[in-house]
């Protein structure tokens, strides 16, 4: 599944960046930087988690337009986007 094309839609901030990413099938996953991002090695997660937990409680930072990116770049994605800004 490392050829996915996910939707991003909000990361947490800090060093180590944890993404909620929206698979093609719409399902909500947790992905962690401490496995590099292994589409395997997740949390679910649900659409009213990610507003009332992640974005009101955690502050993640909504990604307002979600970014489309192949599962393939997404370490590359935050390295180069989310850390470095």
């Amino acid at each position: 599944m490392t050829d996915a094309t996910l939707k991003l839609r909000a990361y947490s901030p800090g060093k180590f960046p944890i993404l909620v990413v929206q698979m093609p099938d719409d399902e909500l996953r947790l992905l962690y930087y401490e496995t590099y991002y292994d589409l395997e090695a997740y949390k679910p997660a649900k659409e009213d988690w990610l507003r009332d937990n992640a974005i009101g409680r955690h502050s993640f930072i909504e990604v307002e337009t979600p970014k489309d990116l192949d599962a393939s770049e997404l370490k590359e994605y935050v390295e180069s986007e989310i850390l470095n800004s």
